[in-house]
């Protein structure tokens, strides 16, 4: 009976099912609901085990997840079984990349390209893994071989900028780094206004709307340049993120200060605030990098918080940033063990919202901080500042106080390629990662200097 008939009848039932579990799974992943998705995914593959397309979708669940592991084993198995093609080798460079196995996922996109040489994406792809791998030339090589078939491609764009940026190449980074707006899921807005878009012409008596964009750090960054564009002679509004309001404040006493989602004064022209260096010329010789450019704000309601002590030094630490963009920055927290070996020092935690273990005891008030007027208030009473690359440094940076600022090996741009100094804090020092994931050797560094720094003043 089966022979005649029922089982084929029976398997074809099973892939409509799956077929139809499939496309469930696909509108289930558009809308974030990956758990679902994924269960579905489970029982197309368990129905039509050979199917690529099932598969694939499952391991980009997995990547979604965060299950990177999960999702590069599945991508190995069907290049054990044969079933290899290029968006395999692709996806499985992508969650390589994403899991900080940089190098693997260089030779998983070389693979893919062998396979479909004109993948632009993949090359872009490449080109990130280049630069993670500090291999810059090559990085920037990837882009151009892009532009050079696709002049119009956002993405290609948008890495050539960041590498010539990290290059020191200011001038033809700048102009690069406004293909930001057209790069697909760049983290802010493009903002449109009936207003017109202000290239930097002549404009005294006008006023120029200058809204933030991307994180806090940026916008600590480059607020710098807001009291230069007020000598212009123009009036100015800027719009930044409400917890960053009382510090902006503080840049002049003439700016215009509106908090996102407030209705704006009137104006004449806008730009985003990371343009300004271009409409400035910045090049290295020409950054405006006297500091402090921000104070601590009157307004700031928060009591001292550094408790009295007989130590030689009140130090501030932060070792965690937001995993997206880039994880790599972040330093995990027993790494710091070390500096626990230093005496003379108290330690105070600019972690906000850290819940997990210590490595050692450090005074925590960050529960107190309301925003970076708080944080700032704080860090007056600090003799140094730790941190990694995050909007800490460059509170820090801003303030004038003197920061430490612990670095990956292939660092954001605005570090440059080497040197133990920033261009952008004269009372900043860098140290930096001499291979990917090594903290051991830059916290090491930190202990050598700070006990270096006791001795002298002991003697």
């Amino acid at each position: 009976m089966h022979k005649n008939g029922y089982m084929p009848e029976r398997t074809n039932v099973k892939i409509s099912g799956a077929q139809f579990s499939y496309n469930h799974a696909v509108t289930l992943t558009r809308s974030g609901q990956y758990m679902e998705a994924e269960a579905l995914l489970q029982e197309a593959c368990a129905s039509v085990p050979n199917n690529d397309t099932y598969q694939i979708a499952l391991a980009n669940i997995f990547h979604l997840q965060k299950q990177y592991n999960k999702a590069i084993a599945l991508y190995d198995l069907l290049i054990k079984n044969g079933r290899e093609s290029a968006s395999v080798w692709n996806n499985r460079g992508v969650s390589l990349f994403a899991a900080g196995r940089h190098q693997d996922a260089m030779q998983s996109f070389s693979k893919a390209l062998q396979i479909s040489p004109a993948l632009q994406q993949t090359k872009i792809a490449l080109a990130s893994s280049f630069q993670a791998l500090g291999l810059y030339e090559q990085a920037i090589s990837c882009c151009n071989e892009v532009l050079s078939i696709n002049p119009e491609n956002a993405e290609a764009h948008w890495n050539k900028s960041l590498l010539l940026l990290l290059d020191g190449n200011y001038m033809e980074g700048w102009e690069e780094y406004e293909w930001r707006w057209k790069k697909e899921g760049f983290t802010s807005p493009l903002r449109k206004f009936s207003q017109p878009r202000w290239h930097g012409e002549p404009s005294y008596g006008k006023t120029i709307l200058v809204y933030a964009e991307q994180g806090f750090g940026d916008t600590l960054q480059f607020c710098r340049y807001l009291p230069l564009l007020e000598q212009r002679g123009v009036f100015v509004v800027f719009e930044c993120h409400r917890q960053l309001v009382t510090v902006a404040r503080t840049l002049s006493p003439t700016l215009h200060v509106v908090p996102f989602g407030e209705t704006l004064p009137d104006f004449d022209f806008h730009i985003p605030l990371l343009t300004l260096p271009s409409i400035f010329e910045t090049s290295l010789d020409t950054i405006p990098s006297a500091t402090p450019y921000i104070k601590v704000p009157h307004s700031s309601a928060a009591p001292k918080r550094v408790e009295s002590s007989t130590s030689r030094y009140n130090i501030g630490i932060c070792w965690a940033g937001k995993e997206y963009p880039d994880p790599a920055r972040s330093c995990p927290v027993e790494y710091l063990q070390p500096l626990a070996n230093i005496t003379n020092i108290d330690w105070y935690s600019l972690q906000v919202g850290w819940n997990k273990e210590l490595p050692f005891k450090m005074h925590d008030s960050t529960r107190m901080f309301q925003d970076f007027g708080d944080t700032a208030a704080f860090m007056e009473d600090l003799d140094l500042i730790i941190t990694i690359d995050t909007s800490v440094a460059h509170l820090a940076g801003a303030l004038g106080k003197p920061t430490w600022v612990l670095l990956p090996f292939s660092p954001d741009w605005r570090w440059l390629k080497e040197g133990d100094n920033s261009a952008w804090y004269p009372e900043m020092k860098l140290f930096r990662q001499p291979l990917p994931g090594k903290w051991n050797i830059p916290v090491n560094r930190i202990c050598n200097l700070l006990k270096t720094l006791q001795k002298t003043e002991a003697s």
